[in-house]
């Protein structure tokens, strides 16, 4: 999936696996489930080929066009306020 098979992050082992993605599409919050990834055995850190990002932009782009029939998912939004 990527050149190596260290994480860039932690150096841990980078293994076959899934992992979920959580993004804002618009006003909304999507989960895409069971992504093929490398996952970082020791930090979790995951990383996907091009073809599993291209595959994700797809599926991003039929959801905005209102082409996908998802499950509804509550979400609540928080901002994060920092003292100067």
């Amino acid at each position: 999936m990527i050149s190596s098979d260290v994480c860039a992050l932690c150096g841990g082992k980078l293994c076959d696996g899934f992992t979920e993605l959580v993004m804002k599409v618009g006003n909304e919050v999507v989960v895409i489930k069971r992504v093929p990834a490398l996952v970082c055995n020791c930090c979790s850190e995951a990383y996907v080929t091009p073809e599993v990002s291209e595959k994700i932009d797809e599926v991003t782009q039929k959801f905005r066009a209102g082409k996908l029939l998802v499950r509804p998912l509550a979400a609540g939004e928080i901002e994060l306020q920092m003292s100067a």
